[in-house]
Protein backbone atom coordinates (compact mmCIF):
# COMPACT_ATOMS: atom_id res chain seq x y z
CA UNK A 1 0.00 0.00 0.00
CA UNK A 2 1.40 3.62 -1.26
CA UNK A 3 2.66 5.72 2.02
CA UNK A 4 0.34 8.96 1.21
CA UNK A 5 1.44 10.83 4.18
CA UNK A 6 4.07 12.91 2.09
CA UNK A 7 0.85 13.53 -0.30
CA UNK A 8 -0.66 15.32 2.24
CA UNK A 9 1.64 17.19 4.05
CA UNK A 10 2.71 19.32 1.14
CA UNK A 11 -1.33 19.60 0.56
CA UNK A 12 -1.57 21.08 4.14
CA UNK A 13 1.38 23.31 3.66
CA UNK A 14 0.00 24.75 0.42
CA UNK A 15 -2.74 25.58 2.14
CA UNK A 16 -0.93 27.13 4.74
CA UNK A 17 1.01 29.22 2.29
CA UNK A 18 -2.19 29.95 0.04
CA UNK A 19 -3.96 31.18 3.61
CA UNK A 20 -1.09 33.16 4.27
CA UNK A 21 -1.02 35.11 1.40
CA UNK A 22 -4.93 35.85 1.27
CA UNK A 23 -5.48 36.78 5.25
CA UNK A 24 -1.80 38.59 5.87
CA UNK A 25 -2.32 41.46 3.24
CA UNK A 26 -5.69 41.55 4.93
CA UNK A 27 -4.35 41.89 8.09
CA UNK A 28 -2.23 44.14 7.09
CA UNK A 29 -4.65 46.45 5.83
CA UNK A 30 -6.56 46.47 8.69
CA UNK A 31 -4.00 47.40 10.98
CA UNK A 32 -3.38 50.41 8.94
CA UNK A 33 -7.01 51.24 8.57
CA UNK A 34 -7.41 50.55 12.80
CA UNK A 35 -3.93 52.83 13.67
CA UNK A 36 -4.54 55.60 10.97
CA UNK A 37 -4.32 58.91 12.42
CA UNK A 38 -7.32 61.66 13.00
CA UNK A 39 -6.07 64.65 11.24
CA UNK A 40 -4.64 67.52 13.70
CA UNK A 41 -6.31 70.88 14.18
CA UNK A 42 -4.49 73.21 11.51
CA UNK A 43 -2.49 76.19 12.90
CA UNK A 44 -3.28 79.39 13.30
CA UNK A 45 -0.04 80.36 12.39
CA UNK A 46 0.00 78.51 9.05
CA UNK A 47 -3.64 80.07 8.43
CA UNK A 48 -2.11 83.20 9.09
CA UNK A 49 0.97 82.33 6.47
CA UNK A 50 -1.49 81.42 3.63
CA UNK A 51 -3.63 84.75 4.43
CA UNK A 52 -0.28 86.75 3.81
CA UNK A 53 0.76 84.99 0.64
CA UNK A 54 -2.55 85.14 -0.78
CA UNK A 55 -3.16 88.85 0.19
CA UNK A 56 -0.01 90.14 -2.08
CA UNK A 57 -1.61 89.68 -5.14
CA UNK A 58 -5.31 90.43 -3.31
CA UNK A 59 -7.97 92.85 -5.32
CA UNK A 60 -6.69 96.51 -3.88
CA UNK A 61 -9.33 97.89 -1.49
CA UNK A 62 -12.08 100.16 -3.27
CA UNK A 63 -13.24 103.50 -2.77
CA UNK A 64 -16.99 102.60 -3.34
CA UNK A 65 -16.53 99.88 -0.10
CA UNK A 66 -19.97 100.10 1.82
CA UNK A 67 -19.50 97.25 4.39
CA UNK A 68 -17.02 94.33 4.78
CA UNK A 69 -15.94 92.41 7.88
CA UNK A 70 -12.11 93.14 8.44
CA UNK A 71 -9.43 91.05 6.08
CA UNK A 72 -7.57 88.62 8.33
CA UNK A 73 -7.57 85.06 10.44
CA UNK A 74 -9.48 84.58 13.76
CA UNK A 75 -8.91 82.19 16.15
CA UNK A 76 -12.39 80.45 17.22
CA UNK A 77 -13.13 77.77 19.78
CA UNK A 78 -14.78 74.71 18.20
CA UNK A 79 -16.00 71.10 18.62
CA UNK A 80 -17.61 68.61 16.44
CA UNK A 81 -17.19 65.23 14.38
CA UNK A 82 -17.69 64.22 10.79
CA UNK A 83 -18.20 60.83 9.70
CA UNK A 84 -18.94 58.30 7.08
CA UNK A 85 -20.92 55.13 7.20
CA UNK A 86 -18.42 52.60 4.92
CA UNK A 87 -15.49 52.51 5.62
CA UNK A 88 -17.15 53.23 8.82
CA UNK A 89 -14.50 56.09 9.87
CA UNK A 90 -14.63 59.52 11.80
CA UNK A 91 -12.83 62.92 11.90
CA UNK A 92 -13.05 65.65 14.62
CA UNK A 93 -13.35 69.19 14.02
CA UNK A 94 -9.78 70.90 16.12
CA UNK A 95 -9.59 72.70 19.43
CA UNK A 96 -9.08 75.69 18.10
CA UNK A 97 -10.53 76.43 14.35
CA UNK A 98 -8.80 79.35 11.72
CA UNK A 99 -11.24 81.39 10.42
CA UNK A 100 -10.14 83.27 7.70
CA UNK A 101 -12.04 86.41 5.85
CA UNK A 102 -9.80 87.37 2.41
CA UNK A 103 -11.55 90.50 0.29
CA UNK A 104 -12.28 89.61 -3.06
CA UNK A 105 -13.26 92.76 -4.45
CA UNK A 106 -15.59 95.82 -3.62
CA UNK A 107 -18.12 94.91 -1.09
CA UNK A 108 -16.79 90.86 -1.75
CA UNK A 109 -15.37 88.42 1.14
CA UNK A 110 -14.91 84.86 1.50
CA UNK A 111 -14.71 83.26 4.86
CA UNK A 112 -12.74 80.42 5.04
CA UNK A 113 -12.84 77.83 7.81
CA UNK A 114 -10.41 75.57 8.51
CA UNK A 115 -12.57 72.67 10.79
CA UNK A 116 -9.01 70.54 11.01
CA UNK A 117 -6.22 70.09 8.84
CA UNK A 118 -7.69 67.49 6.21
CA UNK A 119 -11.46 69.17 6.07
CA UNK A 120 -11.75 73.09 5.09
CA UNK A 121 -14.97 75.07 3.45
CA UNK A 122 -15.41 78.91 2.04
CA UNK A 123 -18.20 80.47 1.45
CA UNK A 124 -18.17 83.41 -1.17
CA UNK A 125 -20.04 86.69 -0.05
CA UNK A 126 -21.12 90.15 -2.03
CA UNK A 127 -23.24 93.13 0.18
CA UNK A 128 -25.09 93.96 -3.15
CA UNK A 129 -27.84 96.72 -3.51
CA UNK A 130 -28.72 96.53 0.43
CA UNK A 131 -28.78 92.62 0.63
CA UNK A 132 -25.89 90.03 2.27
CA UNK A 133 -25.98 87.62 -0.74
CA UNK A 134 -23.86 84.40 -0.85
CA UNK A 135 -22.12 83.46 -4.13
CA UNK A 136 -21.33 80.06 -3.33
CA UNK A 137 -19.76 78.01 -1.06
CA UNK A 138 -16.61 75.06 -1.93
CA UNK A 139 -15.49 72.31 0.32
CA UNK A 140 -11.96 69.90 0.64
CA UNK A 141 -12.00 66.66 2.56
CA UNK A 142 -9.56 64.25 3.44
CA UNK A 143 -10.14 60.73 4.34
CA UNK A 144 -7.48 58.83 5.48
CA UNK A 145 -8.16 54.88 5.21
CA UNK A 146 -4.87 53.84 6.34
CA UNK A 147 -3.09 52.03 3.27
CA UNK A 148 -4.54 55.43 1.30
CA UNK A 149 -6.42 59.06 1.37
CA UNK A 150 -9.01 59.99 -0.56
CA UNK A 151 -9.65 64.06 -0.99
CA UNK A 152 -13.14 65.11 -2.41
CA UNK A 153 -13.77 68.54 -3.57
CA UNK A 154 -17.11 69.87 -4.21
CA UNK A 155 -18.60 73.34 -4.94
CA UNK A 156 -22.28 74.54 -4.82
CA UNK A 157 -22.82 77.81 -7.17
CA UNK A 158 -25.78 80.07 -6.51
CA UNK A 159 -26.74 81.57 -9.53
CA UNK A 160 -28.32 83.58 -9.41
CA UNK A 161 -26.34 84.54 -6.24
CA UNK A 162 -28.97 84.21 -2.94
CA UNK A 163 -30.27 87.02 -0.77
CA UNK A 164 -29.51 85.76 2.90
CA UNK A 165 -30.83 89.02 4.37
CA UNK A 166 -32.19 92.91 3.33
CA UNK A 167 -29.60 94.47 5.94
CA UNK A 168 -31.33 98.04 5.43
CA UNK A 169 -34.93 96.61 6.23
CA UNK A 170 -36.65 93.96 8.58
CA UNK A 171 -34.55 90.74 8.23
CA UNK A 172 -37.91 88.23 9.19
CA UNK A 173 -38.86 87.26 6.16
CA UNK A 174 -37.74 84.37 4.80
CA UNK A 175 -35.75 83.91 1.92
CA UNK A 176 -35.30 81.17 -0.60
CA UNK A 177 -32.60 80.39 -3.59
CA UNK A 178 -31.07 77.37 -4.93
CA UNK A 179 -27.53 76.25 -5.84
CA UNK A 180 -25.93 73.80 -7.86
CA UNK A 181 -22.95 71.72 -6.75
CA UNK A 182 -20.67 69.17 -7.97
CA UNK A 183 -17.95 66.77 -6.79
CA UNK A 184 -14.71 65.60 -8.02
CA UNK A 185 -15.26 62.10 -6.46
CA UNK A 186 -19.50 61.98 -6.90
CA UNK A 187 -20.69 61.20 -10.33
CA UNK A 188 -23.62 63.68 -11.02
CA UNK A 189 -24.95 67.25 -9.61
CA UNK A 190 -27.03 67.81 -6.79
CA UNK A 191 -29.30 70.23 -6.36
CA UNK A 192 -29.62 72.42 -3.02
CA UNK A 193 -32.97 74.31 -2.02
CA UNK A 194 -31.73 77.04 0.50
CA UNK A 195 -34.03 78.40 3.07
CA UNK A 196 -32.58 81.46 5.29
CA UNK A 197 -34.76 81.93 8.36
CA UNK A 198 -34.59 84.97 10.73
CA UNK A 199 -34.17 83.96 14.40
CA UNK A 200 -33.20 87.22 16.26
CA UNK A 201 -31.12 89.46 17.15
CA UNK A 202 -28.41 88.43 19.82
CA UNK A 203 -25.34 89.92 21.97
CA UNK A 204 -23.24 87.46 21.76
CA UNK A 205 -19.86 87.48 24.61
CA UNK A 206 -16.56 87.28 22.85
CA UNK A 207 -13.74 87.62 24.33
CA UNK A 208 -15.30 89.91 26.99
CA UNK A 209 -17.01 92.19 24.18
CA UNK A 210 -21.15 92.03 24.12
CA UNK A 211 -21.19 92.02 20.23
CA UNK A 212 -24.69 92.28 18.61
CA UNK A 213 -25.48 89.59 15.78
CA UNK A 214 -28.15 88.80 14.00
CA UNK A 215 -28.70 85.15 13.72
CA UNK A 216 -30.17 83.14 10.92
CA UNK A 217 -31.05 79.55 10.22
CA UNK A 218 -30.31 77.86 6.95
CA UNK A 219 -31.99 74.48 5.97
CA UNK A 220 -31.02 72.76 2.80
CA UNK A 221 -32.78 70.29 0.53
CA UNK A 222 -30.64 68.41 -1.46
CA UNK A 223 -31.40 66.04 -4.30
CA UNK A 224 -29.64 64.26 -6.91
CA UNK A 225 -26.45 62.53 -6.82
CA UNK A 226 -26.51 63.42 -2.84
CA UNK A 227 -29.56 63.45 -0.79
CA UNK A 228 -30.69 64.72 2.33
CA UNK A 229 -30.51 67.67 4.83
CA UNK A 230 -28.51 70.19 6.51
CA UNK A 231 -29.06 72.66 8.92
CA UNK A 232 -26.57 75.44 10.05
CA UNK A 233 -27.17 78.43 12.32
CA UNK A 234 -25.33 81.69 11.42
CA UNK A 235 -24.71 84.52 13.38
CA UNK A 236 -23.24 87.63 11.69
CA UNK A 237 -21.69 90.86 13.47
CA UNK A 238 -24.69 94.02 12.77
CA UNK A 239 -21.65 96.33 12.41
CA UNK A 240 -19.62 94.34 9.55
CA UNK A 241 -21.21 90.95 8.82
CA UNK A 242 -17.92 89.32 10.14
CA UNK A 243 -19.28 85.56 10.94
CA UNK A 244 -18.63 85.22 14.52
CA UNK A 245 -20.36 81.42 15.14
CA UNK A 246 -21.83 78.66 13.30
CA UNK A 247 -23.22 75.69 14.47
CA UNK A 248 -23.94 72.52 12.00
CA UNK A 249 -26.25 69.13 11.52
CA UNK A 250 -25.74 67.68 8.66
CA UNK A 251 -26.97 64.28 7.43
CA UNK A 252 -26.31 63.23 3.41
CA UNK A 253 -26.23 60.49 1.42
CA UNK A 254 -24.79 58.81 -1.75
CA UNK A 255 -25.38 56.38 -3.76
CA UNK A 256 -22.98 53.49 -4.12
CA UNK A 257 -21.96 49.58 -5.11
CA UNK A 258 -23.02 48.30 -1.95
CA UNK A 259 -25.77 50.49 -1.05
CA UNK A 260 -26.09 54.37 0.27
CA UNK A 261 -23.13 55.57 2.24
CA UNK A 262 -23.91 58.23 5.03
CA UNK A 263 -22.37 61.34 5.88
CA UNK A 264 -23.28 63.09 9.03
CA UNK A 265 -21.90 65.89 10.94
CA UNK A 266 -22.43 67.70 14.08
CA UNK A 267 -20.52 70.97 15.41
CA UNK A 268 -20.40 74.43 16.33
CA UNK A 269 -17.56 76.86 16.85
CA UNK A 270 -17.31 80.37 17.78
CA UNK A 271 -14.89 83.12 17.63
CA UNK A 272 -12.37 84.12 20.39
CA UNK A 273 -11.61 87.63 19.34
CA UNK A 274 -13.10 89.78 17.13
CA UNK A 275 -9.38 91.23 16.15
CA UNK A 276 -8.05 89.14 12.97
CA UNK A 277 -4.53 88.49 12.80
CA UNK A 278 -2.76 89.54 9.83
Amino acid sequence: MPNTRPSFRWITIAGLLLAAFVFIPVIVLFTLFVVRENPGPQSLDDAIHSFRSQSETSVKESETTVIRPPAGVYGSVASGTASISFPATSQKYGNVVPVTVTHTGANCWSTSVDFNSAYQQRWDYCFDAGYLVENGNYTSTRWDFGVTSITNRSSFICQPPGRIMNASEDQSEDSTYTCLGTSDSIDGSTTSEVRFTFIGHEALDIDSVAVPTIHFQENDTLTGAQRGSTITDYWYSVNDLLLVRMERHLELRTDSPIGDITYTEDGQWKLSSILPNR
